[in-house]
């Protein structure tokens, strides 16, 4: 499967997921190479084929390669002191490792990176578990690529180890469609044990964030703070929905993540496809406004009404509740400036309980990890 693969030009769906990562790790890297929290930084892809398509194209070795060595050169870049960088490529096959290996010498031509690279040619689960031990470290920082042929590596028993590991983000890929489409096969349910009818409600359109939902997030302890967001994926224009979903254990992984997917996809952030039917994406718009909303973020903003008027939350809070929600704290402040405009909105001083100053309301990263919230949201009527 992976020399057919890899020996065509990769497709525009592989393309979009290759960008989707690049974009991440771009933004990955300042937040665990700037400082020295961690002391250890790796990056393992454990199915990294031989780095290029027949066209030349880079995949996800290369793009790490590049991206990498990209901010150890810029000057410009931070960079924590005596932090080591470990890139870690493994392929079950050899013949896909040989030429990784001749691909990254070639673009690295016998210099010193400023970085290790290691080389592996097991089987997944043979990988995957001989590095465990060094991903459940607490000195260590990851970044976990996992681009699956098909659905049935990431199962539960890998994902539940993967989410145990403190300081380690997760990027995998998995063929959505496969599930609806073979869920009366015992091969499938084994893996994913959903009831036939269950999926068979279930749109097309709708079936990878379903399976982000109702499988993989339900499996995180209640008592875990670990945060989930997926990525759809139509190729060509068919029916075949895949997709990536990314795991992270912090919030501000999950805001990088999300900015990519709203760079990629402005209506919703989570699709390359008319993923909720939303008649702003056809241009075919109704003579009725209601119908012409954008029913992911008119959702959302009932949503956030709702929260504010029944658990009047800090900015703290609201900063949790947009990011687990799909949406960017630049989304929250819109809704928040139009409900101060319209008088529907207080906002105070959680210690003062003064009023905070009119257009300020903290939702970022930077205010979330302070030790106190800032401001506090109640609901008002407009009369009052």
């Amino acid at each position: 499967m992976t020399r057919a693969f890899h020996g065509a030009p990769f497709d525009e769906a592989t393309l979009l997921k290759l960008d989707i990562f690049r974009g991440y790790i771009r933004s990955w890297l300042p937040v665990f190479l700037s400082k020295r929290s961690y002391p250890n930084v790796n990056i393992f892809d454990f199915f990294a084929g031989p780095g290029r398509d027949i066209n030349g194209q880079s995949g996800y070795p290369l793009v790490i390669i590049d991206e990498v060595s990209r901010y150890f050169l810029d000057e410009s870049f931070q960079k924590a002191p005596q932090a080591s960088v470990t890139l870690y490529f493994n392929d079950s096959e050899s013949e896909n490792i040989q030429q990784l290996k001749n691909n990254v010498e070639d673009i690295l031509k016998d210099r010193d990176p400023g970085y290790n690279i290691r080389f592996e040619n097991d089987d997944f689960e043979t990988a995957f578990f001989k590095e465990l031990p060094f991903l459940k470290r607490s000195d260590t920082a990851n970044l976990v690529i996992l681009d699956q042929f098909g659905l049935k590596q990431i199962n539960d028993r890998i994902f539940d180890k993967l989410i145990s590991c403190s300081a380690t983000d997760i990027l995998f890929f998995i063929s959505s469609s496969y599930i609806k489409r073979f869920i009366t096969e015992g091969s499938i349910r084994k893996y994913f044990p959903f009831s036939e009818d269950e999926i068979k409600e279930i749109s097309p359109k709708d079936i990878h964030r379903y399976i982000c939902r109702e499988f993989y997030r339900k499996r995180i302890p209640k008592s875990l703070d670990y945060f989930l967001s997926p990525f759809s994926i139509q190729k060509d224009h068919s029916a075949n929905i895949y997709g990536l979903i990314f795991g992270s254990g912090k919030l501000l992984g999950l805001q990088k993540f999300l900015e990519v997917c709203w760079n990629k996809d402005q209506v919703t952030g989570e699709a390359n496809y008319n993923i909720d039917n939303d008649s702003i994406r056809t241009g075919q718009l109704s003579l009725f406004p209601e119908d012409n909303v954008i029913k992911k973020q008119d959702r959302f903003e009932k949503d956030m009404v709702r929260y504010i008027k029944e658990k009047k939350p800090t900015n703290k809070d609201l900063y949790r509740f947009c990011l687990e929600n799909g949406f960017l704290p630049r989304h929250v402040t819109e809704i928040l400036r139009e409900l101060q405009q319209s008088s529907h909105l207080e906002v105070k001083d959680p210690v003062s309980n003064d009023d905070v100053r009119k257009g300020a309301f903290y939702i970022s990263w930077e205010n979330y990890k302070k030790p106190y919230p800032r401001a506090r949201f109640s609901w008002m009527e407009a009369d009052k």
